[in-house]
């Protein structure tokens, strides 16, 4: 347990660094934490590293050099027991829940959502932004948007600036997506139409393809002789027509 100024409950000086990232400097500068907390309270700290990123855990733990030899413990919170932060009654520990490794992360995201339904009505707005934050570090911030909409959170987005973008950016991927989904499929019917059934290959193809390269190979079938001629890749003089 930690108690107030960073200090564990046997005395120790307890030092906790987040870090998303497998920056390669990072034992450098958890050496200069060392050392500036040891010339402020007089002791050795016990340090950690909590690696929130998305990339596989690839940190460095130590420093091993002919005259220094340093070392602090790290850890990916993806191996902990989201379970254990979400029984805390510290907001904070049961936002860092969403990190942990988990099966059902929808789950996590309606309980942490009725968590801060039970938040002072001024708070709610606060804590939505740190876990949309917090969701961005993997990939779930599509899921936070659509559970936030089903749960009875009062939330003045248009007062909230980063909320007003999140949601503002989440209907136009949605309409992005709904766009590019209708495109897919009329071509399809037309390469059909024109050249027969599909291959797994070309349908596969076409559903990862973005918009505009959909809207070149439409062109492209005005006078393709081929399945193949129409989905190559775009060349820039095709970009060009478009």
């Amino acid at each position: 347990m930690v108690c107030p100024r960073g200090f564990l409950t046997d005395g120790r000086l307890y030092h906790l660094e987040l870090q998303s990232t497998n920056d390669p400097t990072m034992p450098w500068r958890m050496l200069d934490y060392y050392s500036l907390l040891y010339q402020h309270y007089g002791q050795a700290p016990q340090q950690q590293v909590l690696y929130v990123g998305e990339a596989p855990l690839a940190l460095a733990s130590h420093i091993a050099e002919a005259t220094l030899a340093f070392h602090y413990a790290v850890i990916d919170i993806r191996t902990l027991d989201g379970e254990q932060l979400l029984a805390s009654a510290v907001l904070e520990d049961n936002l860092l829940a969403l990190l942990c490794g988990s099966d059902n992360p929808r789950l996590v995201v309606q309980r942490l959502l009725q968590r801060i339904g039970e938040l002072p009505r001024p708070a709610h707005s606060d804590a939505v932004v740190a876990l949309l934050i917090l969701a961005e570090l993997r990939r779930l911030h599509a899921l936070v948007l659509e559970e936030t909409k089903q749960m009875p959170i009062t939330i003045d987005i248009m007062e909230n600036p980063f909320l007003r973008e999140a949601f503002e950016k989440g209907q136009l991927e949605g309409r992005q997506e709904g766009r590019q989904a209708g495109e897919s499929a009329l071509l399809c019917r037309q390469l059909e139409q024109r050249f027969g059934p599909l291959p797994a290959w070309a349908r596969q193809q076409i559903e990862a393809a973005e918009t505009a390269t959909l809207e070149t190979w439409g062109v492209r079938l005005l006078d393709a002789t081929s399945l193949e001629d129409v989905l190559r890749a775009p060349s820039p003089v095709d970009l060009g027509r478009l």
